[in-house]
C-alpha cells in the first residue's frame, strides 16, 4: 500500500507540473544614469481570467522579483498600491498567458507603467528607498562577537566600520562578514572605539577588503531629522539576506533620534537614512525593565556622534590593521539538504547529541538539526540563550557546547536564579567549578578554526554569570579523517592551563550523520 500511495503521489505531481507554468515577475525602475533599480516590497495582485477566486497578493523580494507556479491560462497582474519615485507615482496592469511547462517573464518598469494614479493612494514601497538600498547595500556588513550579532557599515576608506556600541556587548575583537552580490568573506576586525557617550563603535579592518564607504558620512547635513520624518535603514540580519526597513521619527533629543524603526534585534548598527537618501546615523536598541516587564526601544545614534567616534578612532590607528585572513563561514542556506526524521526514528538510529565530560566541564556534540527537528525534545539543555535564534535558522553545522560543572546540575542552578528574579527566596546558589574562557580544537596536530567561537552568557543573579562555550564548525571538519581529536578548554580558574579532552573521531561521525551532503 505504501508503494502504491507513493506512486500515485508521484503521478499526481507529474500531472500537476504538466498543467502548470512558471511566471517570473521583475520590477525595476531607471536610476537616471542608464541603469535599473530593483524594486523590493512591491505588492502586486495576480488573478486568472475570467476570475474564479480572489486575486493572489504577492510581494517582490529584495532583488525586485517574484516567481510563481500557476496553472496554464490567462492572467492579469496589477499593482495593489502604487510605487513612489522622484515625487511621481507608478502603477501597472498587465495581461499575459501562462503556458504549461514553460517559463514566462514579465518585466514591470517605467515603459509599461501608468502615471494616472490616485495621488491620495498610499504607496506600498518607496522607489527612492529602493534606490538607496541598491546604492549602499554592499557597504553594509555583518559583525560577529562571541555573544552577539550586529550590522555595521563602511564609513571610511581606511577600513573603518561603524556600528552600535550596545551591539558589541563589550567585545574588543570581532569578525566582520562582507557580502557583495554572491561574493562572501569574513575577516578579523579590531575595535578601536566603543563608548557609551557617543553610542557608537568603530572597528578597523584591512582596507583592501572593506569596500566603498557610505559617503558623504561626516559632512555637515543640510537639516537635522525632525518629528514624523520618514527614515529607512539597511540591515544585515543573521543568516538572512540584507533588507530594507522603514519607519518615522518620533522624538529628537541632543543625544538621540527616537523612531518607530522596525529592525531585528540582531541588526543594531545598521545605517539609517532620511527620505532624500542622506545618512543620518546608525540604529541602536535599548532594553528597559520595569515592574518585571521588559521591552526594547529603537533609536538612532546621530551621524555627528558617529563622526566624533571616527575622529577619536583615527587617533588610535597605530601600526597595521588586522591581516585580511579569510575566516570560515556558514554554508549558503539551501546548499545542504537535510534528511527529515521523526524523533523516534532518530533515536532508533542513535542520531542524537553526544554527551561527554572533562575535568571541569560537560561537553555536548550536536548539530542545529537536532534542535530544529525536535529530536532532543524541549528541555533546558536545548536552550542556548543569546544564540537560540542562530541555531533555529542555521544550516547543518557541528556544534560543541562546553558547560561548567556545578556541585548540582547547571540547569537546576539556572532555575534557582530564575525563581529568585520572581521574588522566591531560595537557599544560596552553589559555586561552579570554572567559567568557560576559550577553546582550541585539533584534528590530529592541526588546529581547526571555528566558524563561530561563541559564548553563552546567563546572569543567575546580580553578581554571578554562567559562561558557556558554543563553538561552531563545518559539519565535516572533525571526524574519521582526523588521526585524533583533542579539545583544549581554558577556564577563568586557570586561563593558561587547559583542561584537555581526547575524543574518539567516530563520535563526531555519529553526530554528523543527520545531514545528507
Amino acid at each position: 500500500m505504501a508503494k502504491i500511495a507513493a506512486t500515485l503521489a508521484l503521478l499526481m505531481t507529474l500531472t500537476a507540473s504538466q498543467d502548470t507554468g512558471v511566471l517570473r515577475i521583475r520590477v525595476a525602475m531607471p536610476d537616471g544614469s542608464g541603469g535599473l533599480i530593483p524594486m523590493p516590497r512591491v505588492v502586486l495582485l495576480v488573478s486568472d481570467n475570467p476570475s474564479t477566486s480572489e486575486p493572489r497578493r504577492v510581494r517582490t523580494s529584495n532583488d525586485g522579483t517574484i516567481e510563481l507556479r500557476l496553472r496554464a491560462g490567462s492572467y492579469t497582474v496589477e499593482s495593489d498600491q502604487p510605487v513612489s519615485l522622484g515625487g511621481r507615482l507608478f502603477a501597472w496592469t498587465q495581461t499575459l498567458d501562462v503556458i504549461a511547462g514553460k517559463e514566462v517573464t514579465l518585466d514591470l518598469g517605467a515603459v509599461n507603467a501608468s502615471e494616472d494614479v490616485d495621488a491620495g493612494a498610499a504607496p506600498a514601497t518607496s522607489g527612492d528607498a529602493a534606490k538607496v538600498f541598491a546604492l549602499w547595500r554592499d557597504s553594509v556588513v555583518e559583525i560577529w562577537t562571541p555573544t552577539s550579532h550586529a550590522s555595521g557599515f563602511v564609513i571610511d576608506a581606511r577600513g573603518l566600520i561603524a556600528t552600535s556600541h550596545r551591539a558589541l556587548n563589550g567585545a574588543t575583537a570581532v569578525d566582520v562578514q562582507i557580502t557583495a552580490g554572491r561574493e562572501r568573506l569574513k575577516v578579523p576586525g579590531t575595535v578601536l572605539l566603543s563608548e557609551r557617550l557617543t553610542g557608537a563603535a568603530i572597528i578597523w579592518i584591512d582596507p583592501s577588503v572593506a569596500g566603498r564607504p557610505i559617503a558623504p558620512a561626516c559632512t555637515p547635513r543640510a537639516r537635522a531629522a525632525a518629528f514624523k520624518d520618514p527614515i529607512m535603514a539597511i540591515a544585515a540580519p543573521m543568516l538572512a539576506p540584507k533588507s530594507l526597513s522603514d519607519g518615522s521619527v518620533t522624538r529628537v533629543t541632543e543625544q538621540a533620534i527616537y523612531a518607530d524603526l522596525r529592525l531585528a534585534r540582531d541588526s543594531g548598527g545598521a545605517p539609517v537614512f532620511d527620505e532624500r537618501g542622506e545618512l543620518i546615523g546608525l540604529g541602536a536598541f535599548e532594553e528597559r525593565r520595569e515592574d518585571q516587564k521588559r521591552w526594547t526601544d529603537a533609536w538612532v545614534v546621530p551621524i555627528d556622534k558617529v563622526c566624533a567616534g571616527v575622529d577619536i578612532a583615527t587617533s588610535k590607528m597605530t601600526g597595521n590593521p588586522p591581516r585580511p585572513v579569510h575566516l570560515p563561514m556558514e554554508p549558503v542556506q539551501g546548499s545542504t539538504r537535510v534528511e527529515v526524521l521523526t524523533p523516534k526514528k532518530a533515536a532508533e538510529q542513535k542520531r542524537l547529541p553526544v554527551s561527554l565530560t572533562a575535568a571541569d566541564f560537560d561537553l555536548t556534540l550536536l548539530t542545529p538539526w537536532h534542535l530544529q527537528s525536535g529530536s532532543t525534545g524541549a528541555t533546558a539543555k536545548t536552550d542556548f540563550a543569546n544564540w537560540n535564534d542562530y541555531l533555529a535558522d542555521a544550516p547543518p553545522l557541528l556544534v560543541i557546547r562546553v558547560t561548567p560543572k556545578f556541585e548540582e546540575s547547571v540547569w537546576r542552578t539556572i532555575a534557582r536564579g530564575a525563581a529568585m528574579t520572581q521574588g522566591v527566596a531560595l537557599p544560596p546558589l552553589p559555586s561552579f567549578r570554572a567559567n568557560f574562557v576559550r577553546m582550541r580544537t585539533f584534528c590530529g596536530d592541526t588546529e581547526v578554526t571555528p566558524i563561530q567561537p561563541a559564548m553563552i552568557e546567563r546572569p543567575i543573579d546580580e553578581q554571578k554569570t554562567i559562561k558557556e562555550g558554543m563553538y561552531v564548525f563545518p559539519i565535516n571538519a572533525l571526524g574519521a579523517h582526523c588521526a585524533s581529536i583533542r579539545l583544549e578548554i581554558f577556564s577563568e580558574k586557570d586561563p593558561k592551563r587547559p583542561d584537555i579532552r581526547q575524543i574518539d573521531p567516530k563520535l563526531f561521525e555519529q553526530v554528523a550523520q543527520s545531514p545528507i551532503q
